[in-house]
């Protein structure tokens, strides 16, 4: 009877959402002459949590991200920024009852991009001159505070060069990101 209730606990799907933000600053060659500042935007959605055994649990998730890199030449400074509906799938570990490890690959669907700069007063329209679709991975951590409250930070890995044709520029999406969610 315990090793069947066990089990069934186990198995439990809850639903839940995590808004926050996301921090980035973007990873990009060539540098040269270039400084890069912290862009912060949202990031954050819904998610399932599938119980698979009492300390294992996979984590779909679908978000939307905005992020963005500010670069800077010292006299001139513009803000490339990024629209991502993305999709996650974690294999969560529970390290302990209030603190789990999660990490998987993750894909974003781009659906916007512009650029903002101080030297015009107009945002420039940037989706074709980028991927549509961005690839990498996310490591992260949860603290519950609760059966249904936690706050999360994770770092998303971008693998994939998402610039379509900007000569020998190279440009991948790197963040952080803390949220705080709930779980049904």
């Amino acid at each position: 009877m315990i090793l069947f209730s066990q089990v069934a606990r186990s198995q439990q799907v809850r639903f839940g959402i995590d808004p926050g933000i996301a921090v980035s600053r973007g990873d990009y060659e060539p540098h040269e002459g270039l400084d890069r500042r912290i862009f912060a935007g949202f990031d954050g959605g819904a998610l399932l949590e599938i119980g698979v055994g009492p300390k294992f649990k996979f984590q779909p998730e679908v978000n939307y991200s905005i992020i963005g890199v500010e670069l800077n030449d010292g006299e001139n400074e513009a803000t490339i920024k990024f629209r991502y509906f993305d999709a996650a799938l974690l294999a969560k570990l529970s390290i302990c009852k209030k603190v789990n490890l999660f990490a998987g690959p993750q894909v974003g669907f781009l659906t916007w991009a512009k650029r903002d700069s101080s030297f015009t007063n107009e945002m420039i329209d940037l989706k074709n001159d980028f991927k549509n679709q961005d690839y990498g991975l996310v490591f992260g951590a949860e603290y519950k505070f609760s059966n249904h409250v936690f706050l999360s930070g994770r770092y998303y890995h971008g693998l994939y060069n998402v610039a379509e044709s900007w000569n020998d520029f190279v440009l991948r999406n790197r963040y952080l990101s803390f949220r705080i969610g709930y779980i049904f």
